[in-house]
Order: C-alpha cells, then structure tokens, then sequence
C-alpha cells in the first residue's frame, strides 16, 4: 500500500513492502510455498514423463481428435492468418 504524507501531496510506493517489512520477512515472502505437491505412486508414467511410450492406436486416435477440432475451428472461423495478421493487424481467416 502507498503512504501519503503532507496531506496527499507526497505518495510513497510500497511503502509497507520496504518499510512495513523486514528483509527476512521479504525473503520468506518470496520463497514461501503454500503447498506441497507429492509425486503420486504410479507404476506407468503419465504424458510427458520420462519412460512413457504412446502405442500406435492412441496416436491414430490423438491425431484424428486433433484433425477433427482443426476442421471444426476453420469451420467456425477461429484459425486466422498468423502472417497477415501480425504484418497488417487484420484477422484474415483461413
């Protein structure tokens, strides 16, 4: 919060951080974690870890999800123009 002193016409920013606060106070504010998440006990890894493998028909059925949520974002009209966009600022659909 920032203080105000001289009725308003001097405003210090932060002052509760700099000045509220001491540095170990600012210190454990910074490194302080709430939660503690535990790694669950699982034999098969999940997406993404390490030693995961995808068999053939997950990836066949992956790839047909995707294609089909593809068509329908053309469909709709969400897929636009990457270049055009960004050079003109327009959103050219595709």
């Amino acid at each position: 919060m920032p203080r105000y002193m001289l009725f308003g016409l001097v405003r210090i920013q932060m002052y509760e951080y700099y000045w509220g606060h001491t540095a170990a106070q600012i210190e454990l504010m910074k490194i302080d974690a709430p939660l503690t998440v535990y790694k669950a006990r699982n034999d098969k890894p999940k997406p993404g870890e390490k030693g995961y493998t995808k068999t053939a028909a997950q990836a066949a059925r992956d790839y047909e999800r995707w294609k089909a949520r593809k068509e329908e974002e053309k469909r709709k009209g969400a897929v636009v123009d990457l270049e055009t966009f960004l050079t003109t600022g327009e959103k050219k659909e595709i």
